[in-house]
C-alpha cells in the first residue's frame, strides 16, 4: 500500500500501461460476471472500482494492478495467437476458453486477484457506490423508507483544555473505560477519558464492505490506521503488520469512540457460573494455564442485572437463562422472530435441546431516548442506522459527559503510564492524526482499559506490573457448519445472529465447557460470493446465477466455544516502532489440544442440529485454526488472581506493585467463556470501579 505522499508518483507512472490494460480486463471481467437480466461485471459496478480517484484507488487497489496489467498482456497475446486482434475481440466462447486454461495455468494468481476486483467492484458497497449485484441478490444495507438518523458525536475537549491534574485518567473509551468514567464521574471524580481514535460520525462507520472493521479488506474505517504495526507471530512466520492491513490477522478489535460496542451486534450473554471456576471444574492440563476467576458467578449476578437495564439489554427469560440465576429480569422484550429461529427452534424440540432468542444490547422497542432496532442487514461491523445499538458511545459516555466532570480527549494516544507514591500519570500525544501535541498529566488514578493487546502494550512498554502481563493471550474457539435449506430462511433482516442453544456449554457432548450454538448471520454478498457451494462455478454464468438463486438457500449455524490459555500465547513488544517511536505488539496465538477437541465437538453438535432441521449438504467450513492471535474476544493478559504468582493484578484491577494503576477491560479476565464478553466486561467494570471509588488511593 503506497504511502499519501507518493501515491500520485505510483499513480502517475502505471497510468498507461493500466489504460493499455483496460480493454482485455473489461472484456474479462464481462465473463466473470457476464451479463443476463442483470448488467456484466464492468457495467454493473467493476468499472467505476477500478477508476476511482486515484488516490483512494492506489489505496486500495495497488496491490493488484501488477497482477491486472500482466493478467491483460497475456489474455491480448492468447488471442493474438488465435488469429484476434486482442482479447476484446474474440467472441464469448473463445474468451472463456482462454480464461479456463489460464485460471488453471500459471497465471491462476493472476486471474484469482481478477476474480476477487470483479467481485468487489460488483458485490461490496463502498466509497457511496451502490453495484448491481447488491440488487441483484436484494441486498440493501438500510430498509427501504428508513432515513438515517446522525447522532451528533460526544462532544470532545481540544488539547488545549486539558488540564494538568485530573481525580481520574482513563485510558481507553469501550465498554470498560466508559463504565469506568460514567461510576467515577456519579461518585463526582473529575475524569479525563482518552481515545486514540478520531471522533468520527456514524455516517463515516456504516455501509463500508471492503472497510467495516469486522469485514474489511482494506484499510479498516475503525483504526487503528498507518503508524501502529504489530508483528504476528504465525506459524509460517513472523509477519509485520500495520493498522492498515488486513483486520483478520492484524486484529479485530475496533478503534473508535465507544469500541467495539459501536459497531458490534450486541449479543449480550452472561457467563455461566461454571465459567467461574475452570480450573477446579476440568484441572489444568499439562502445558495449559486454566485458572478460577477470583469473583464468582453470585458475587457478580447483581452487576450483571446492572449491566443489563444500565447498557440496555433485550432479551427473553426460558430456555437460555436457566442455569444462570437473576436478581431481576430484562429491560426490553427479545428482538422478533424470524424464519430461521423458528426453524431452529422446531429442530431443537426434536432433540430435546433447550433454545431462544439471543439476548441483545440493542433496542427492541424505544428505550433511553433513542428508536427501536429496524434490522437493517448489516449490523455486525457497522455503526446503527438509527441509533438503536447499545454501546459505551450511546450509554455510559454520555452519562459520564452529563455530569460536566468528564472531558473526553478524541484522537490522542496514551503513550506511557507512571506510577508513583503522591500521583500516577501519562504522556498523551494528542490531536495525533495531524499535528500532535505533547501532553504530560498526573492523576490520582490511571484507569487502562485499551483492550487486551492494546492494555498489555502500554503496561509492558511503561515497566509497569510483573511476568504475568502479556500472557495468556485467549479468545474463543469457532466453527461454521453449513448446508442447504429447502427455501430461504435467512433473508437479509437483521440484526444477525437470532436462536442459539447453551446445551452444549459444561455439558456432556463436548469436552472442557464446550460451546454455544447460534444460527448463522446472512452473510454479506461478497462474503458469499467467496464461498459458494461445493459444485457451483467459481465464476461465469453459473457463478452468477447461483449468488441470484442459490445464495439464499445457504444456511447455517456458527458456534464459540472456550479456548483454553496458555502462557506462550502472549503480548510482548516488538522490535518495530509505531508513530510515536514506542514498541509496538507483538502477538503469539498457540492452540492447545483441548481447544482443538471443543472446536470439534462443536462442529459434531451444530452438524445434528442442521441435520434435525432437514437441512442437506451439510459441511464443515474450513479454515486456519488461527488466522490471527487477537480476535474481537481477546482477553486475559492482565488476568486478576489472588497472588503474584498467578496472576498480572488483584481481584478488582489494580497491577500487582502498584498503588495507582487498575485494569478495566477484557485483560482482567482468567479464561473466556463459551459465549460472547461483552456484557461480562461491563458487569466486571461496574464491579471494579465501585470498588475503586470506595478504596480510592490517599
Amino acid at each position: 500500500m503506497p504511502d499519501a505522499d507518493n501515491a500520485g508518483d505510483i499513480q502517475e507512472g502505471g497510468r498507461t500501461s493500466r489504460a493499455a490494460a483496460l480493454p482485455a480486463l473489461r472484456a474479462a471481467i464481462d465473463r466473470i460476471i457476464p451479463a443476463d437480466a442483470w448488467p456484466a461485471g464492468w457495467e454493473g459496478g467493476v468499472a467505476e472500482y477500478l477508476t476511482l480517484d486515484p488516490i483512494a484507488a492506489d489505496r486500495d487497489l495497488l496491490w493488484a494492478w501488477p497482477s491486472l496489467i500482466s493478467l491483460a498482456a497475456r489474455l491480448d497475446d492468447e488471442a493474438q495467437r488465435a488469429g484476434a486482434a486482442g482479447f476484446a475481440h474474440l467472441g464469448a466462447q473463445a474468451q472463456d476458453g482462454i480464461l479456463t486454461r489460464i485460471a488453471a495455468g500459471s497465471s491462476a494468481a493472476a486471474f484469482d486477484v481478477l476474480r476477487r476486483v470483479s467481485w468487489e467492484g460488483y458485490y461490496a458497497s463502498s466509497d457511496a457506490r451502490h453495484p448491481a449485484g447488491l440488487d441483484m441478490v436484494g441486498f440493501r444495507g438500510v430498509p427501504e423508507g428508513v432515513t438515517p438518523v446522525e447522532p451528533e458525536p460526544p462532544a470532545a475537549i481540544a488539547p488545549s483544555q486539558v488540564h494538568a491534574h485530573y481525580d481520574a485518567i482513563v485510558v481507553g473509551s469501550g465498554p470498560g473505560g466508559g463504565v469506568a468514567a460514567q461510576v467515577l464521574t456519579a461518585a463526582g471524580k473529575h475524569v479525563l477519558l482518552v481515545e486514540r481514535a478520531p471522533n468520527l460520525r456514524d455516517d463515516e462507520i456504516r455501509g463500508d464492505h471492503l472497510h467495516g472493521k469486522r469485514n474489511a479488506v482494506y484499510w479498516p474505517t475503525v483504526g487503528p490506521g498507518p503508524g501502529h504495526p504489530r508483528v504476528a507471530q504465525l506459524p509460517d512466520g513472523d509477519r509485520v503488520l500495520d493498522g492498515t492491513d488486513d483486520a483478520s490477522v492484524y486484529g479485530l478489535n475496533a478503534d473508535t469512540v465507544g469500541g467495539g460496542t459501536r459497531i458490534w451486534q450486541g449479543m449480550a450473554w452472561r457467563f455461566m457460573p461454571e465459567d467461574f471456576r475452570m480450573r477446579t471444574l476440568y484441572g489444568d492440563p499439562d502445558g495449559a494455564s486454566l485458572a478460577d476467576w477470583p469473583v464468582s458467578y453470585d458475587e457478580l449476578e447483581p452487576y450483571y442485572t446492572r449491566a443489563e437495564w444500565e447498557l440496555g439489554v433485550a432479551g427473553e427469560e426460558g430456555g437460555l437463562t436457566r442455569r444462570t440465576p437473576r436478581s431481576g429480569g430484562y429491560p426490553m422484550p427479545a428482538m422478533g422472530t424470524e424464519p430461521s429461529r423458528e426453524l431452529l427452534g422446531a429442530a431443537a424440540d426434536t432433540l430435546g435441546w433447550g433454545w431462544g432468542p439471543i439476548p441483545l444490547a440493542i433496542n427492541s422497542v424505544p428505550w433511553g431516548g433513542r428508536a427501536a432496532c429496524v434490522r437493517c442487514a448489516q449490523c455486525i461491523g457497522n455503526t446503527c442506522p438509527v441509533n438503536a445499538k447499545n454501546g459505551s458511545q450511546s450509554t455510559f459516555i454520555p452519562r459520564a459527559l452529563a455530569t460536566g466532570l468528564c472531558d473526553l480527549l478524541a484522537d490522542a494516544e496514551v503513550v506511557e503510564v507512571r506510577d508513583g507514591v503522591g500521583a500516577a500519570g501519562v504522556t498523551i500525544m494528542a490531536d495525533a492524526s495531524s499535528h500532535p501535541v505533547e501532553l504530560t498529566v498526573s492523576a490520582d488514578v490511571v484507569v487502562v482499559s485499551a483492550g487486551a493487546v492494546e492494555t498489555a502494550r502500554l503496561l509492558l512498554a511503561s515497566g509497569i506490573g510483573n511476568d504475568h502481563v502479556g500472557r495468556y493471550l485467549h479468545d474463543h474457539r469457532t466453527a461454521t457448519v453449513l448446508g442447504r435449506s429447502a427455501s430461504p430462511v435467512k433473508p437479509y433482516i437483521g440484526p444477525g445472529h437470532s436462536v442459539a442453544t447453551l446445551d452444549h456449554v459444561h455439558g456432556d457432548t463436548i469436552p472442557w465447557g464446550g460451546g454455544v450454538i447460534v444460527d448463522l448471520m446472512s452473510l454479506l454478498p461478497l462474503t458469499s460470493a467467496g464461498q459458494p457451494d461445493p459444485g457451483v462455478a467459481g465464476w461465469g454464468a453459473g457463478h452468477k446465477e447461483w449468488m441470484r438463486e442459490g445464495r439464499a438457500n445457504l444456511f447455517g449455524v456458527f458456534a464459540m466455544g472456550q479456548e483454553i490459555p496458555l502462557p506462550t500465547s502472549r503480548v510482548t513488544l516488538a522490535a518495530v516502532r509505531d508513530r510515536w517511536g514506542r514498541p509496538g505488539a507483538a502477538l503469539r496465538k498457540d492452540v492447545h489440544w483441548t481447544s482443538q477437541q471443543v472446536e470439534d465437538g462443536m462442529a459434531v453438535q451444530g452438524a445434528k442440529w442442521l441435520e434435525a432441521a432437514g437441512i442437506t449438504d451439510i459441511r464443515r467450513q474450513g479454515g486456519p485454526a488461527t488466522a490471527s492471535a487477537a480476535g474481537e474476544h481477546s482477553c486475559g493478559t492482565a488476568r486478576m488472581g489472588t497472588s503474584t504468582e498467578n496472576s498480572a493484578t488483584d481481584p478488582y484491577g489494580r497491577v500487582w506493585g502498584t498503588g495507582r494503576i487498575v485494569c478495566c477491560d477484557s485483560s482482567l479476565h482468567p479464561t473466556n467463556g463459551s459465549v460472547n464478553p461483552t456484557l461480562t466486561i461491563v458487569a466486571n467494570a461496574f464491579r471494579v470501579a465501585d470498588n475503586l471509588v470506595a478504596e480510592w488511593p490517599r
